[in-house]
C-alpha cells in the first residue's frame, strides 16, 4: 500500500528520550532534526520509572518542600537545568513548543514518613489531604520556575509507586480521584500561563470513559493525547477504538514509530504499512496533531536503517509520496546501485517481526526482550499449548476470539519466520562489497540479530510445548521436547554472543548483567522439577482438584489483575502473589493485587477447600473469596499458614471460583490449593 495523503493543518511532534536520562548531544540533536523537518512540538520523557530521577521531581530542586532535596540525584538535577534549558530556549527560538511527561501520584521517598497524618487505615496516602494538594502545587511551581522554557506538562496517571486508580479506603471514587488529581495539576499549569495534555492510557474501557469524562468536566480545551493503537503499542493491537469515547475535546494522536514492543531499534523495521494505515485511520477523528516516539531504552534510529520509519511519518505528515521518500532515503544512505535491494529487504521486516513476536495474533514477547518465565506463566504462553486451552482473564494483550489452531500449525508459524529471515540475512551479506563498510556491519547486526531471534523464538515456542504437554499427557517424548529446546536455546545463546557480543539481541547493553536466556533456562528447569515433585505428591492423595500455585501448569481459568499478580520462588517453593515482584520493594501503595482460579467440587457435597499460604511481612493480611462468601484474615504467622474453608456444592454445581485479595503492605504468598 502507498498513499499520498493531502495534509491539513496540525502539530507535528517528537516524543523521546523514553524513558532513560536526559542525554543533554542527543537531546539538541533531537532538537536539530524537529527544526530542519519543520517539527512544532518536542515531549521530553526522561527517566518515568526511576524512584530519584524520575518524573519533576526528578529534575528540580523544591522550595518550600526543601526537606526532600537531600534524596535528589543533585548532580543530576543540575545537569538537566543545563542541558535541558540550553535545548528547550533553542526550540524556542525556532517556534518549537517543549512539553515534559510527567506520572501522577508520584510522591518523594520519606513524604508519608514526614507527613503520618495524610495516611489512611491502611497506611495508604488519602489523596484529598491538604498536605498532598499543597505540595502538588508547588512541584508544578516549581518545575515551570526552573525550565521557562516548558510550555507544559504531559499527565499520566499510571505506572506510579502510588497508583492512584488502585488505592482503596479513600474519600472520592475513581472518577473523583482522577478528576480531584488531574484537576490540580490542570488549574496550576494554568494559572502559570502553560498548558496540561493527559493521557488516559487505560487497559479497561470502564477505566478510559471514566477518564474522559473526568478530564471532559474540568475543562473541554484540555488535550487528550493517546496511542494509535488500543491498549499499547503492538503490531497486532487493534485501531484505538476508545478515540470514539472522547466527545469534547481535542485529540493528539500518539504514534511509535521506532518499535518499543517490536525491536527497540535492535532489529530491522520497517514500519511502511502500519504507520500509513494507522494514519488512514486516526483521520478519521480529525486530531488536531501527532506525536511520535522515535527511541526506547536508551535505543534509537538516527544513523541506521530504522531511521526510514522517520522518513515516513515525515513523508505522510507533509502529504509526500511515501515510496519516493523512502528509495530518497535509501539512495542517500547507500547508493543508487543497491538502494531498490535495500528497500527490497526492508519491505519484508514487518511481516516477519510479526511472525516472530506474536502467535497468531496473540502477543508473544516481552517489550521486545527474550521474555522472562514469570512473564510467561502471566501471559498465558503454556495455558496455550494444552489441548483444551482456556485463557479466562480479559487483558489487553489477549486478542477477542483469539483461535490457536493446531499445534502444528503454531509450530509452521515460526518456522516461516526462521525461513524469511535466514533468507533476507542471506541477502543482505550479499551486499557486502556493495556498500560502505560502516553501513554494511550495521545491517549485518541487525538482520543477524533477526535471523537468531527467529530461531530463538521457535526454539522457546517448542520448550512451552513440551513442557505443558507433559503435565496434560505424562508423555516422556515432551519432557524431552522441553529439555532438548532448552539445550537448543542454550546453544543459539552462546552462537549469538559469539557472534554479536553485547549487540545480541536478548542482552540490553551490558553482556554481563543481562544473560536473560541463561536465566530463562535455569528458572524452567527449576520451575519443572519443583512443579514435577508435588504434582506427584499431590496426585498420591486423592484429592477432588489441586493447584501449584506459580507453576506453568496452574491453569484453573486463572484471572489476574494485569501486571499484579505475579509469580515467585519463596525458599526454593513456588507462590503466586498478590501484587508484583517491584512493588515489593519500590510501590507506595499497599493495598492492591488480586488473582482467582476456578475450582472443582463435588456437587451437591460438602468439600473442604485447604489453602496454604505465607507472607511477605510477619502479618498475613488477605481477602478470600470463596463462591458467594469472604473470609478476611489479619494475623500474625510465622512461616505457612493452612487454611481451611467449608464449602457446600449445589446440585449441578461442579466448580467454584477463588478469589485471593492483598489487604495491607504485607504481601501475601499463595503456595497451593487442595480442595478435599
Amino acid at each position: 500500500m502507498n498513499k499520498t495523503f493531502s495534509t491539513r493543518s496540525m502539530h507535528k511532534g517528537i516524543s523521546f528520550l523514553n524513558p532513560v536520562d536526559v542525554d543533554g548531544d542527543y537531546y539538541m540533536h533531537v532538537t536539530d532534526y524537529a527544526i530542519k523537518y519543520g517539527y512544532d512540538e518536542l515531549e521530553l520523557i526522561g527517566p518515568t520509572h526511576h524512584g530519584v530521577k524520575g518524573n519533576a521531581d526528578g529534575m528540580i530542586f523544591s522550595r518550600k518542600y526543601a526537606q526532600f532535596n537531600d534524596g535528589k540525584d543533585a548532580e543530576y538535577v543540575n545537569y538537566c537545568l543545563d542541558v535541558v534549558n540550553k535545548c528547550t530556549k533553542k526550540a524556542h527560538e525556532h517556534g518549537i513548543k517543549n512539553y515534559f511527561w510527567h506520572h501522577e501520584l508520584d510522591l518523594p521517598n520519606g513524604f508519608k514518613e514526614a507527613f503520618p497524618e495524610i495516611l489512611n487505615e491502611n497506611g495508604d496516602i488519602e489523596v484529598t489531604h491538604p498536605i498532598v494538594k499543597d505540595y502538588l502545587e508547588n512541584r508544578v511551581i516549581d518545575f515551570f520556575y526552573s525550565y521557562p522554557f516548558m510550555d507544559g506538562l504531559v499527565l499520566t496517571l499510571h505506572e506510579t509507586k502510588v497508583p492512584l486508580l488502585r488505592l482503596k479506603n479513600q474519600k472520592l471514587d475513581k472518577i473523583g480521584r482522577v478528576k480531584y488529581v488531574t484537576k490540580i495539576l490542570y488549574d496550576t499549569c494554568k494559572s502559570l500561563g502553560k498548558e496540561l495534555i493527559v493521557r488516559p492510557f487505560a487497559s479497561l474501557e470502564e477505566d478510559y470513559v471514566m477518564m474522559t469524562k473526568a478530564y471532559e468536566e474540568i475543562s473541554s480545551e484540555m488535550v487528550i493525547m493517546d496511542k494509535w493503537t488500543q491498549f499499547d503499542w503492538s503490531l497486532t493491537a487493534p485501531h484505538n477504538s476508545f478515540f470514539n469515547k472522547i466527545k469534547k475535546n481535542p485529540l493528539r494522536v500518539e504514534t511509535d514509530i521506532f518499535g518499543e514492543y517490536f525491536g527497540k531499534g535492535r532489529l530491522p523495521l520497517m514500519l511502511k504499512d502500519h504507520i500509513q494505515e494507522k494514519f488512514e485511520y486516526c483521520e478519521k477523528f480529525n486530531p488536531v496533531g501527532y506525536v511520535s516516539r522515535i527511541d526506547r531504552g536508551g535505543n534509537h534510529s538516527f544513523g541506521d536503517v530504522n531511521e526510514v520509519n522517520l522518513v515516513i511519518m515525515h513523508a505522510v505528515l507533509a502529504g509526500l509520496d511515501v515510496d519516493e521518500a523512502i528509495l530518497k532515503f535509501m539512495t542517500e544512505k547507500y547508493g543508487e546501485e543497491v538502494a531498490p535491494e535495500i528497500k527490497s529487504i526492508m519491505d519484508k521486516t514487518e511481516e516477519v517481526l510479526k511472525k516472530i513476536i506474536y502467535l497468531h495474533g496473540y502477543y508473544f514477547s516481552e517489550l521486545s526482550r527474550f521474555p522472562r518465565l514469570n512473564h510467561s506463566k502471566n501471559h498465558f504462553y503454556f495455558e496455550m499449548m494444552k489441548e483444551n486451552f482456556c485463557i479466562a482473564s480479559e487483558e489487553w494483550f489477549i486478542p477477542k476470539n483469539w483461535e490457536r489452531g493446531s499445534l502444528e500449525s503454531v509450530v509452521e508459524e515460526k518456522i516461516s519466520a526462521c525461513d524469511m529471515a535466514k533468507d533476507l540475512f542471506e541477502r543482505v551479506k550479499g551486499l557486502e562489497d556493495k556498500i560502505d563498510k560502516e553501513e554494511y556491519q550495521k545491517l549485518f547486526k541487525m538482520f543477524a540479530n533477526l535471523d537468531l531471534v527467529a530461531r530463538l523464538w521457535l526454539t522457546l515456542t517448542r520448550s512451552y510445548i513440551g513442557y505443558a504437554k507433559y503435565f496434560e499427557t505424562q508423555k516422556e517424548e515432551y519432557k524431552n521436547l522441553f529439555f532438548d529446546s532448552l539445550d537448543k536455546l542454550d546453544a543459539i545463546n552462546k552462537e549469538g554472543v559469539a557472534l554479536l557480543g553485547n549487540k545480541f539481541f536478548p542482552y540490553d547493553i551490558d553482556l554481563n548483567k543481562s544473560d536473560m536466556i541463561g536465566t530463562f533456562i535455569e528458572e524452567s528447569k527449576k520451575s519443572f522439577d519443583y512443579e514435577v515433585k508435588l504434582t506427584e505428591k499431590l496426585k498420591k492423595e486423592n484429592l477432588t482438584d489441586f493447584i501449584v500455585c506459580g507453576g506453568a501448569n496452574e491453569s484453573h481459568k486463572l484471572m489476574k489483575e494485569v501486571n499484579f499478580s505475579d509469580t515467585i520462588f519463596v525458599d526454593d517453593e513456588l507462590v503466586r502473589i498478590c501484587g508484583n515482584q517491584k512493588g515489593l520493594e519500590w510501590s507506595m501503595i499497599n493495598a492492591h493485587g488480586w488473582f482467582s482460579y476456578e475450582l472443582k467440587v463435588k456437587e451437591s457435597a460438602q468439600n473442604n477447600v485447604e489453602i496454604v499460604c505465607g507472607t511477605k511481612g510477619d502479618s498475613l493480611d488477605m481477602k478470600i473469596t470463596l463462591g458467594e462468601n469472604q473470609t478476611v484474615i489479619k494475623e500474625k504467622i510465622d512461616g505457612k499458614k493452612v487454611i481451611s474453608i467449608p464449602y457446600s456444592a449445589k446440585a449441578g454445581e461442579t466448580s467454584v471460583r477463588i478469589r485471593f485479595d492483598r489487604l495491607s503492605g504485607n504481601t501475601p504468598y499463595v503456595y497451593m490449593i487442595k480442595v478435599k
